[in-house]
């Protein structure tokens, strides 16, 4: 049995309110599947709450922006997740830019001028990626005549359907489970286009996790996918298996930083 340390587990990016049942399911699933791969005192529950990158993880999932940035040398990369959605290739997911379910514009370059709302800085799939997509279409003036901040991607789709902005570029996988769980959230917005690719968002451990722990996370999240009761629960968020990347996987987010603009 290995002796681990850390006591929180955390799955915040995708937990909306519609899917918290079904996230505390996915939780039990792979929770009995790291304690049946030897990985002692694993979290009977995920941990909700302010400042949930604070806490020691055993286990957790975050946004490539942040994990190459804010949080760059405190995490190893356990896997990849790969999301059956129409917005996933493999392990790399794409932001749909989207729009007002009016608006008559037919690709991002006719958006020049316009407002635009990202949920973070800090966000790849928010801001990171839409500066680097705006890059090619920016001259001596910014692209964008107003940048607001919402705070999070469901509501900068609010911000759409009210109005309040133009353009938005949201999480692929965030769009699908919308559609799937709260439909009546998107009724007034359309896609616009797609993003670029990006590895998706990374489920992670501590540093300081052995590498004999490590291949313990990866052999049960493996073993797990294989088990058709898993299966299913991974199925009801869209999740269908995990690949492990390259150590440098994750780098093509600052080199898309690197060729943008310094912001919108």
């Amino acid at each position: 049995m290995t002796e681990m340390t850390f006591p929180y587990a955390t799955l915040p990016l995708y937990d909306l309110p519609e899917t918290k049942t079904q996230t505390d399911s996915l939780w039990n699933g792979l929770a009995d599947s790291f304690r049946k791969e030897g990985i002692n005192d694993v979290p009977n529950s995920l941990f909700r709450g302010e400042w949930i990158y604070q806490k020691e993880l055993l286990f957790g999932q975050i946004c490539g922006y942040p994990l190459t940035h804010e949080y760059a040398g405190r995490f190893t990369v356990i896997a990849t997740p790969l999301y059956r959605t129409p917005y996933f290739k493999g392990p790399e997911y794409l932001s749909v830019i989207v729009v007002h379910q009016q608006c008559k514009w037919q690709k991002l370059e006719d958006a020049r001028g316009s407002k635009v709302v990202i949920n973070a800085k800090s966000s790849h799939s928010g801001f990171n990626i839409l500066r680097s997509m705006v890059t090619p279409l920016t001259n001596e003036t910014p692209f964008f005549s107003e940048v607001s901040v919402s705070g999070g991607h469901r509501e900068s789709i609010s911000y759409i359907a009210q109005k309040q902005a133009d353009l938005a570029s949201i999480d692929g996988l965030t769009w699908s489970l919308l559609e799937k769980y709260a439909p009546d959230t998107l009724k007034d917005c359309r896609i616009l286009t797609l993003s670029p690719p990006a590895p998706s968002p990374a489920f992670v451990t501590e540093k300081e996790t052995s590498t004999e722990s490590l291949e313990l996370f990866r052999n049960a999240l493996k073993n797990g996918f294989e088990e058709p009761e898993f299966k299913l629960l991974g199925e009801e968020l869209f999740l269908e298996d995990i690949q492990i990347l390259s150590e440098n996987a994750y780098d093509c987010i600052m080199d898309m930083e690197r060729e943008s603009i310094e912001d919108l």
